[in-house]
């Protein structure tokens, strides 16, 4: 027992003398992370720790180092809380993969906490939403090939990413469903070679992709309600514009895709939506600096102020808790006791008709007393 310590002690000691960087990019290598992950703390990497720790052995980091690290980021790079928040959860997966191979003895992000400044517990966030003239607005004052991005986001709740990934393969048009499955996003892999060559060296961005969407398994997604307006406008857009052909091969999922470059040649990427939008935004003399983001507030918002369940809204967001979507929208559901009292007031004095099955089987949750 006492070898086996001092081996391990040995091994501690060894490994502390290696530099945070190093031991930085051997987690990042070491777990089957998805591609913009890995992406996520290579940037993190780059931007946040090098810059700052530089040659610093990881043996020598004290939790005064890390208070200086988070305050730097705040004060000196101008980085919004949420952001330092989320690097800090990085660095300390880092320390605690060092630890647990014995490249340090001890976590020094243990045994001490963040002060309130930098916690994520109670944080808020400002949720801005747009007006539908705005909305509106803006549609008009894209190119015609792109206007329909705006619908799919404002009316399905789409991400920017998977409205430029809509294909005619997900869209059913009979149910007024449409399938959500995979997205465009810019974290292939470094080895990708384009028409100009390779793509995606660290610091120079990354080649575009179509992938599945992220945690899901290939094949997995989700139905959102396709409403008629949408859908008309789908038809329109496909009539007018047509579609890409996208065969199946490295960084893509094959399918007729309702959006491309402007040759028409590749598929849509970010550098030209974020261009397109803010010549769009600029020219229908929208003062505010409303983002795509912001539609799938404004498709968040219309259905749960209009009475849509929660539950159902998180399923048609992606959101895998419905915890995320009351937290993050309790602001349009002030009247919903009001409504609940409306609603049972209505069923028990028997101003409305209500017809319930005498029984239904439901899932019993384990150590519940149903």
């Amino acid at each position: 027992m006492e070898q086996e310590k001092l081996v391990s002690a040995r091994a501690g000691v060894f490994g502390s003398s290696r530099s945070l960087v190093d031991v930085y990019r051997e987690y990042i290598g070491s777990g089957p992370y998805a591609d913009s992950t890995r992406y996520q703390y290579e940037a993190s990497l780059r931007l946040h720790i090098e810059p700052y720790f530089r040659h610093r052995t990881i043996g020598s980091l004290k939790p005064k180092d890390l208070r200086g690290w988070l305050a730097w980021m705040v004060e000196e790079c101008g980085y919004a809380r949420s952001t330092v928040v989320n690097r800090y959860g990085i660095l300390r997966g880092v320390l605690g993969y060092a630890v647990a191979n014995s490249y340090l003895v001890r976590d020094p992000s243990r045994g001490w906490s963040t002060s309130r400044h930098y916690s994520r517990r109670g944080r808020r966030k400002m949720v801005r939403l747009p007006t539908l003239a705005e909305v509106v607005a803006i549609a008009e004052h894209l190119p015609a090939p792109y206007q329909l991005l705006v619908w799919l986001m404002a009316g399905c709740g789409l991400r920017i990413g998977e409205a430029s990934a809509v294909c005619l393969q997900q869209i059913d048009f009979v149910s007024g469903m449409l399938f959500v499955d995979r997205q465009i996003t810019q974290d292939a892999a470094a080895s990708a070679v384009g028409r100009r060559g390779r793509l995606g060296a660290a610091g120079q961005g990354r080649a575009h992709r179509i992938r599945h969407l992220k945690w899901r398994a290939p094949g997995e997604g989700r139905l959102v309600p396709l409403p008629g307006k949408v859908a008309a406008k789908v038809r329109e857009h496909i009539r007018r514009h047509g579609t890409l052909r996208v065969a199946a091969g490295p960084n893509r999922m094959p399918g007729d895709y309702l959006f491309a470059n402007i040759g028409r040649t590749n598929i849509l990427m970010y550098a030209l939506v974020h261009r397109l939008w803010t010549a769009a935004r600029k020219a229908a003399g929208v003062s505010r600096k409303i983002t795509p983001l912001w539609l799938r507030h404004f498709f968040a918002s219309a259905g749960l102020a209009k009475g849509v369940p929660v539950t159902d809204m998180a399923v048609w967001l992606g959101h895998s808790d419905p915890r995320t979507t009351y937290q993050t929208y309790a602001h349009v559901l002030p009247d919903a006791p009001e409504r609940l009292r409306s609603v049972m007031d209505d069923v028990l004095s028997l101003k409305t008709h209500l017809v319930l099955p005498l029984q239904f089987e439901a899932l019993h949750e384990t150590g519940s007393p149903c």
